[in-house]
């Protein structure tokens, strides 16, 4: 006993019989509609066995966990020294009003690097390159490198 894939019409099939084979013409009830198979098959739920990627390794992977544990393992490993440092200030900048921020720049720029005020109204008054210059630090000293030395 064999269950088709759909239902057919009896009135509308026919059977011949020869010497060397059995002929069965089955119509369908439902004309126009395309069966998979003679028979109906029981479809299982599509579980890939293999990789979508190609690969010679037999242990399998699951590279989209590898690639989640590497970023949590990115966001909580923790900057050191000037890295530190530079990712604190990045972190203050972006976080920082249009007013900060321009102090910040201002003060940096203004003072050669040597530096960094997020108070806009003392940056405002201050001129880092005249008589609130600070001190070099210890073994440099200031130079204008606009202008040409003899």
């Amino acid at each position: 006993d064999a269950e088709l894939y759909g239902t057919i019409a009896p009135a509308a099939s026919k059977v011949e019989v020869s010497k060397v084979k059995v002929e069965l013409v089955l119509a369908k009830k439902a004309v126009g509609v395309q069966w998979k198979d003679l028979e109906k098959v029981e479809e299982l739920p599509f579980k890939p066995e293999q990789p979508a990627y190609p690969t010679s390794n037999v242990a399998k992977k699951n590279w989209s966990q590898i690639d989640r544990e590497i970023d949590q393992e990115l966001k909580a490993e923790k900057p050191e020294g000037d890295e530190a440092l530079n990712s604190l200030f990045k972190q203050i900048y972006e976080r920082a009003d249009d007013e900060t921020r321009r102090a910040m720049n201002k003060s940096f720029q203004t003072s050669g690097g040597t530096v960094l005020s997020t108070n806009w109204n003392e940056v405002a008054r201050s001129d880092y390159e005249g008589k609130d210059r600070p001190t070099p630090p210890e073994g440099q000293e200031w130079r204008d490198w606009r202008k040409k030395d003899g």
